[in-house]
């Protein structure tokens, strides 16, 4: 165990230093917030060990917000929800997710989605840190 903090130490004081440029800004943390965004939409998503269960929480908030004002603000073209709703209720998952194209689009979500991983950013950054000196 000494010996392992004893490395981690020389690594750190070895290390070159810090440059300004946050890992967000990097092409490796483009790529992360890239494949973390399709993690949490799909509820996949882990940083550090742990599922982002409060983050996938967050976006169906965000989402049901999203429709429930565009319905009430008479912005539900073709009764979409209802059909929605209706082809969910059927089986018909294709008529759904057409239906609902019509409230949401998918860059929608996507933005929604990154506002909630950046700030996990720096937590994946932390994480692998972790992991060197392991």
């Amino acid at each position: 165990m000494i010996n392992a903090l004893r490395i981690c130490q020389q690594r750190h004081d070895m290390a070159e230093p810090e440059c300004d440029t946050k890992f967000i800004d990097t092409a490796e943390g483009s790529n992360w917030l890239a494949g973390a965004v399709d993690d949490l939409i799909e509820d996949t998503l882990y940083v550090a060990g742990k599922r982002a269960t409060e983050q996938v929480s967050q976006l169906e908030d965000a989402l049901a917000e999203h429709v429930a004002a565009k319905y009430s603000a008479g912005e539900d073209y073709d009764g979409a929800l209802g059909q929605v709703l209706r082809s969910v209720l059927a089986g018909d998952i294709d008529k759904a997710a057409g239906a609902l194209q019509l409230l949401i689009s998918k860059k929608d979500v996507r933005e929604m989605a990154d506002e909630l991983v950046r700030p996990l950013a720096q937590r994946y950054v932390d994480s692998l840190e972790d992991d060197d000196c392991e």
